[in-house]
């Protein structure tokens, strides 16, 4: 797709672009996320909770490092209107030489990070994981060339095929006994693959040389992204820290089990927003309707899906963490239930900012993560003394907190009303009430019962499926307010499949 086009793309060949990568990514996230619950149902099986914290360790410290990988200028070119080549030479070099610099870093500071997690088993694997950084460095221009040119097709496939192929490693590798090599094994191997044919499908303008005036350039937003991205990182890793230093990595193998199990429904929702979402939004980034109108229909999309899914969670933990990790793992229910409480409030965190930082408001949500950031690690070192499930409860206050600023700044630069972004929840709200309303007697009479978990696990979230389903198509079937909208784009999504 050429620059021009870019510039003088009508707002309704934005729409399709995105329609089309919405339905990629959805598709792509499914497959990932369906994978991801095999690979917790089988590395749950075959590790210890001591060898996921031990994992838990070490990636906590590459994410944080990762944060600041290219100083956000990757980012930039995506969000940037025009560049030229001289944009994409200087990103690739940049992000070349950082990559090596920081994997060399985390080589070599690899004991001391172990020393001060108090977790000295995670040395050797950190050093592992910081050849990631050189890896991901070179591909990372074509990463985020893929995305300005909203090629999701490629980037759903890629995503996925690298994704299997870094699962099929770490299952085949935990059930030889390889431990918590095993999960080092996968990211690296999916890394490698994902790498390689980014490169392959976008290659980049290679060069080693940066140009001042364009690093400039892409640093006008670069600073503020990469503000935003280490903030974020040092919220989602800087309670594991906490975690893994006063109470080993026993009990951070609960606590970052409960915390990624939540993350599973909201990946979806993520893969979305970095890969369509952004790039759209940015090149709507000053047309206020169209951005209220994205803003809306999203949020309500979101509610409808996750908070009746969050209620069916919170009811069903105890079985799903049986199921998903089998037995042994009691004591990450309850942070597991906490921690549900916030997979709403942390895509609309995720939603919010992206929109801000598509329109231009890059400091001002940088200015919300790093609140976010202080809160999450000053609750996890306040709340550490009431274990795990305190530390739950601290981040579960800070996610809710962030999630309120992100969204005000996502109100402020589309001109959406509260109200109007309030009311478009509603509908979510009303299916959330009657899947609890259904699944909190049905699954207590099956306990009861002395019923398995699976089966239990079974009923209840099939019976929440299908009464979810029952009472959205009969709201569609009104055809009011933004159910007119999806019973329109259900609609437009059954021909396509019509016609294929």
């Amino acid at each position: 797709m050429s620059e021009s086009h870019n510039k003088d793309a009508p707002e309704h060949a934005v729409g399709q672009q995105t329609r089309r990568g919405v339905s990629w990514s959805f598709a792509g996230a499914v497959i990932t996320n369906g994978m991801r619950l095999l690979v917790v149902a089988v590395l749950g099986r075959a590790l210890t909770s001591t060898d996921f914290g031990i994992v838990a360790a070490a990636l906590s410290v590459n994410a944080i490092i990762y944060g600041i990988r290219d100083v956000g200028i990757g980012a930039a070119l995506v969000q940037r209107k025009e560049i030229d080549s001289g944009h994409i030479r200087t990103a690739f070099a940049l992000s070349t030489y950082l990559g090596i610099a920081l994997a060399a870093l985390l080589f070599v500071t690899a004991p001391w990070i172990g020393e001060a997690y108090r977790i000295t088993e995670s040395t050797d694997l950190i050093r592992a994981l910081a050849f990631f950084f050189a890896l991901r460095s070179v591909s990372s221009t074509s990463r985020m060339l893929a995305q300005r040119a909203m090629s999701f097709r490629k980037i759903t496939l890629i995503d996925a095929l690298s994704f299997t192929a870094g699962s099929a490693v770490s299952m085949a590798a935990a059930v030889s006994g390889a431990g918590p090599w095993s999960l080092v094994a996968g990211y690296l191997v999916e890394e490698l693959i994902a790498g390689a044919l980014y490169i392959w499908s976008h290659p980049p303008k290679y060069s080693l040389r940066i140009d001042r005036q364009r690093l400039r350039e892409l640093m006008q937003f670069g600073i503020g992204q990469t503000i935003i991205q280490s903030a974020n990182i040092v919220a989602t890793y800087g309670d594991n820290f906490v975690v893994g230093n006063a109470l080993g990595a026993r009990e951070l193998g609960y606590y970052s089990r409960a915390y990624d199990l939540i993350k599973f429904p909201s990946m979806v929702f993520d893969a979305i927003v970095g890969n369509v979402l952004f790039p759209a939004f940015s090149k709507l980034q000053h047309a206020r309707d169209q951005l209220a109108t994205g803003l809306r229909r999203v949020a309500f999309v979101n509610a409808l899906v996750l908070l009746p899914a969050s209620a069916a969670i919170i009811v069903l933990a105890p079985e799903a963490i049986e199921v998903l990790m089998g037995p042994g793992w009691d004591d990450a229910v309850l942070p597991f239930r906490i921690l549900s409480l916030t997979i709403l409030l942390r895509t609309n965190l995720k939603l919010g900012g992206i929109l801000a930082q598509a329109a231009g408001a890059v400091n001002a949500v940088a200015i919300a993560y790093v609140i976010y950031m202080v809160v999450v690690v000053g609750g996890a070192w306040f709340a550490i003394r009431w274990g795990v499930v305190g530390v739950a409860t601290s981040t579960a206050i800070a996610i809710t907190l962030v999630s309120i600023h992100c969204t005000y700044l996502a109100l402020r630069v589309s001109g959406l009303s509260v109200a109007s972004f309030l009311s478009a929840t509603g509908p979510g709200l009303v299916l959330a009430g009657l899947v609890t309303a259904m699944s909190w007697p049905v699954s207590s009479a099956l306990r009861g019962a002395g019923q398995h978990a699976a089966i239990t696990f079974s009923v209840v979230g099939i019976g929440a499926m299908a009464l979810c389903m029952i009472a959205v198509a009969l709201w569609v079937r009104t055809r009011r307010g933004d159910f007119e909208w999806l019973g329109t784009e259900l609609r437009r999504l059954r021909r396509r499949r019509g016609a294929t």
